[in-house]
């Protein structure tokens, strides 16, 4: 994990080599409430099983810095990876969320990949947040933007002045994001 401080909040990252996937923890210092951000599930395409060697790299540092989890948030559906929001909501008791324009992927993804059974009303999360719509962590104020392209569903949450956006914008030596997936639109974010 790699901490940044600033303004009575630390922000840690870990980064998964395998899916170039940034995953966050978010602590309010005030109140040591934080949430988690993009948590990645491993997943063996070989052997065709998951594992949690992330998930459980961010609960050792959730216990070590005795930290109380209020959110566990994911930016989007992930097609490129499985999220391990669900695993360490129930390690932690935190809240499950996604932004609300997740039930359209949903209906995509039924059609798409023949998932007849697949509910799509977003009830695999505790909240939809909807675009501008705040929420805190801790004390920390956050708010939501709908931020369209990699996704149709896309989120970005901003907690004080910082952003996190996951694929939405790359590291600077990748460029952008791709926008090849089901509803995903490179022009979508235009005028944002």
């Amino acid at each position: 994990m790699i901490e940044y401080n600033h303004k009575g909040m630390t922000i840690a990252s870990l980064h998964d080599e395998r899916t170039g996937s940034f995953q966050y923890v978010v602590v309010d210092e005030a109140t040591k409430v934080a949430a988690i951000i993009d948590p990645v599930l491993d997943f063996d395409p070989r052997a065709g099983a998951t594992a949690t060697d992330n998930a459980d790299m961010i609960l050792e540092y959730v216990r070590a810095k005795r930290l109380t989890v209020e959110w566990v948030l994911d930016t989007h559906s992930h097609a490129d990876h499985f999220s391990a929001a669900p695993y360490l909501a129930e390690k932690t008791g935190g809240k499950t969320a996604i932004g609300a324009k997740v039930i359209e992927v949903q209906k995509l993804w039924q059609d798409i990949y023949c998932l007849p059974d697949l509910p799509v009303d977003g009830s695999q999360w505790d909240r939809l947040f909807a675009d501008g719509e705040q929420f805190r962590i801790g004390s920390l104020d956050a708010h939501v933007m709908l931020s369209p392209g990699h996704t149709l569903a896309s989120i970005t949450y901003v907690v004080g002045d910082a952003s996190f956006v996951h694929d939405t914008l790359m590291v600077p030596d990748s460029g952008t994001s791709r926008a090849d997936f089901p509803g995903g639109d490179a022009h979508a974010c235009v005028g944002r």
